[in-house]
Parts: C-alpha cells; structure tokens; sequence
C-alpha cells in the first residue's frame, strides 16, 4: 500500500511568524524569480546571489528554513547550507557539494537523465582538489580565480620543491645559464597545470549548469535554490573561503543564493582573515548581487517571539501577562537584544526544570537570571540591589512597583511567619494581594503555613540553568 505524504499548507509553514517575516519571503521569492528570468531573456548568466542582512535574534534561520519549505512547495529543489556546522570541514567546497548531494537525491532516483548529469557533475567535481599552498603560484591563482597551489598543481605539487632543491644542489656544479633553464622547465610545467586546472574549474561550472537544466526539464522549477545560514558565526578564514568558492565554482545559470548573515559581523570576520585595515565592507559586496535589510523588530515582538518557546502554563506573573513583564523588564534593565536572548534562554531552561505543579514566581526568577548574567553567581541581594526603581506594571494609581515587590517576597515570601505579619499589616495594594494569591496557591492558606515556600529552589535551579548556557555567559555584560 502505498503511503500518503501529507504536505503543509503555506499558513502551516508560517504558523510561527511573530515578526511578519512572510510578506518578506514572498517579496524577495518574486524578485529572484523575476531577476533570473530578466537575465536569462537579454542571454546574460541567469544566476542569482542575495544577501539577507539581520542581527542576531533577527529571525534569520526560521526565515530561511520556511522560506525554503515554500520554494520546495512552488517545485524548486532546494539544498541547505549550515555554514557553522559544516566550517569543522578543511574545504567548505566538500560542504557545498555534500548540500547540492542531498537535495538533488530524491530527483535523481526518479529521472534517468538527471542522474547521468549529477553523476558527471561528481565526476568533475571530485578532480578539483581543495588544499592550502604557498609560494608564487598562490599568488598568481589567487588573483585570477581564487584558488590556491594545490589546485592548480594536484599530484604534481612537489614539482616546486623538487625544482629548487635540484637548483641549490646543482648550483654548485653547474653556472647560472643552467638554473635559469632548470627554472623555466618548472614554470612551464606549473602553467601547464595551472591551465588544466582552468579547464576542470570551466568543466565543472558547465556540467553544474547542465544539472541543473535537467532538473528543469524534469518539471522542478528554476532556479535551483542554495540557502546559506550561519556564516557570520563561522570561523573568519572559513567564511571567506566559502564566499569564494561559491563565486567562482557555483554560480552558474539556474542557481539562485540566499544568504542569512549579521553583515557586520560578517565584514569584521572578512577583515580578520585578511589583516587590519581591510575593508570588509567593500570585500563583501563582490559576492552578493543585492543585499536585503530586514526591518527593526520591536521589543515586545521579540519577547512574544521568545516567550513562545516558554511553558507559560508552569510560570506565574503579575498582572497575568508574561508578555508585558518581561518587556517591561528588559526596557527597565536596557538591555540588549543579545543579552535578552540569553537572558530569557535562561529562564526557559529553568522553568523546564521547575519539577513542582506550583507555578514558578517569575517575579523571583527573572531578576535573579539578569544578575546572574551580569556577575556570574547567584546572589539575591545583588539581585535586589542591581534592579531598576523604574519597573513599574499597572496604571499610575495602582502601580506595582517590581523592585518593592521583589524585596519583600525574596526577604518574607520564604519565610511563613514574615510573610503572615506582611500580609496582615495595614494597607492594601497591588503587591500585597498579588503575593497573597500566590502564597496561597501553594498552601491553601498562607494562615496556616509553617514551612518555607518551594519557590527557595529558584536560585538552585538559576544555577544549574547557567552551566548550560554557552561559554562565558556570566562575564558578558549588557550594552
């Protein structure tokens, strides 16, 4: 019996959009399209490169991948490209051509005429060898096409060395005249290599182009789409070799590249590879056709954002709005977007954690995870210390002021008999009803309670959470 594949609807696939990044992929789908196909009429290379430009938490990754679903979706083949994953590899051209593998996989089992084209394409591609070199020849090569020594030289790249050595060993012997025609051999016999190098690079971008063809005239539409993500967070060298190799070995008719990069990131990776003073911005445009700016997101879409990744169901906060809090929150602390990522990375860490049916205070555990952030360690009064007197929820007439809430619960909340006296003191106000109400989520009664409250495992749980941030977490400090 055969099986049904179910396929998801285009709402599906942008089921999760909180930035509007939708209106952003069917736009820049209809350019790449549109511009393929205006070069192809004027008979000019129908390839395409584009560059999307977003910080860090810009939405970039998701972006990429939904955008590729819906391409796959129009009938175009599409193959992705992890650049961080993959920058462990020596070449980033075995990278790319493991990526254009997978996606050409499927159709090449079912198009007798597409496999014989992959299969030459391999061929090809498998006599270009990717190895770092020094000396002249490097220079030469790197100049005109971007490759190195090796590639040009292959099996024959000890020709140099064995060159000089027989021209130190035999100048002895023998007069200038001599060493002069022993070097013009080896030049003779570089350039030679050097061409038939040329040659396997023009042979491999033809039999590419003509792989790509068959896939068009196997009904999968063009272009051919290559989406790249993570290269900002590559090793610098890595990036620019990758860059290179697509300029010069992949771009050809019929393939379209989309890139999701933090460019500034990306220009100063460009100028660590090649010295100080380069200027990356410059450097970078030579690889991207046009580059798209994704448009600023506001703090609270990227908190909805975030917090959809949160198990809101295991948290309580005032007002009942997680949205509002931590936003607030993090305009209150000014912090940035990087330092908010990682900041609600971990609160979602711990309230995953959280092992009790009893929501977890989110009133305690957010500014304990900001100080932690900040210095390291988990320490409730520096938490306390540390937090803003403007953190205010509510109207002006009821404000409930964060900090007085946070100093009372972190001082009295943990200890019954403390809290009894609080709560039974004159005066009533937002705070007072909001740590009554959950006081006595927990016991029933916070009258009758004699124990402290499980919400004293916060910054056990802070801790913990923190060794599973990425390294260095606790010395970065927010701008």
């Amino acid at each position: 019996m055969r099986t049904m594949v179910k396929t998801e609807t285009v709402e599906q696939i942008w089921s999760a959009d909180l930035l509007d990044r939708r209106q952003d992929a069917d736009f820049l789908y209809n350019f790449i399209t549109g511009e393929i196909s205006k070069r192809k009429s004027r008979g000019k290379r129908s390839s395409y490169s584009l560059n999307i430009d977003a910080q860090w938490g810009g939405g970039k990754s998701f972006f990429l991948e939904r955008f590729g679903k819906q391409a796959v979706m129009r009938g175009h083949v599409v193959a992705y490209v992890n650049a961080w994953k993959d920058d462990h590899v020596g070449d980033p051209y075995i990278a790319i051509m493991a990526a254009i593998d997978r996606a050409f996989a499927p159709h090449v089992k079912k198009d007798g005429a597409v496999k014989t084209a992959w299969k030459t394409v391999k061929s090809n591609g498998g006599r270009i060898a990717i190895k770092a070199a020094g000396g002249a020849i490097r220079s030469l090569a790197k100049k005109h096409f971007d490759i190195t020594a090796d590639d040009i030289l292959g099996a024959d790249q000890s020709l140099v060395s064995e060159a000089a050595e027989a021209a130190i060993d035999g100048s002895i012997e023998t007069g200038a005249a001599e060493i002069d025609k022993l070097f013009d051999r080896t030049l003779e016999a570089l350039i030679g290599q050097f061409q038939k190098a040329d040659k396997a690079i023009q042979t491999f971008r033809e039999k590419l182009a003509g792989a790509v063809d068959a896939l068009d005239k196997s009904g999968k539409k063009a272009p051919f789409f290559v989406l790249v993500d993570e290269l900002d967070r590559c090793r610098p060298a890595y990036a620019v070799h990758l860059l290179e190799r697509i300029k010069h070995l992949f771009e050809v008719d019929g393939v379209a590249f989309v890139f999701a990069t933090n460019s500034q990131q990306l220009q100063h990776s460009i100028a660590g590879a090649y010295g100080q003073g380069f200027d990356g911005f410059t450097y970078l445009k030579r690889f991207f056709d046009r580059t798209y700016v994704f448009s600023e997101i506001s703090p609270k879409r990227r908190v909805e954002e975030l917090c959809s990744l949160i198990d809101t169901a295991k948290a309580d906060v005032p007002y009942d709005d997680i949205v509002e809090f931590i936003s607030s929150g993090f305009s209150a602390y000014d912090l940035n977007l990087r330092a908010s990522e990682q900041i609600l990375e971990m609160v979602e860490v711990t309230i995953s954690a959280w092992p009790h049916e009893i929501p977890i205070e989110m009133l305690l555990l957010f500014p304990v995870c900001v100080s932690f952030y900040n210095c390291g360690i988990v320490d409730w009064q520096i938490a306390r210390d540390k937090m803003p007197n403007s953190w205010l929820l509510g109207d002006t007439k009821w404000a409930f002021n964060v900090k007085d809430a946070f100093s009372i619960a972190a001082s009295q909340f943990l200890e019954p008999v403390k809290f009894q006296q609080f709560v039974n003191s004159t005066g009533e106000g937002p705070i007072k009803s909001y740590l009554a109400r959950a006081y006595g989520r927990e016991f029933g009664s916070w009258e009758t309670a004699n124990e402290p409250s499980i919400q004293q495992e916060i910054g056990k749980l802070v801790a913990n959470a923190g060794r599973l941030m990425q390294p260095g977490l606790g010395s970065q400090q927010p701008a």
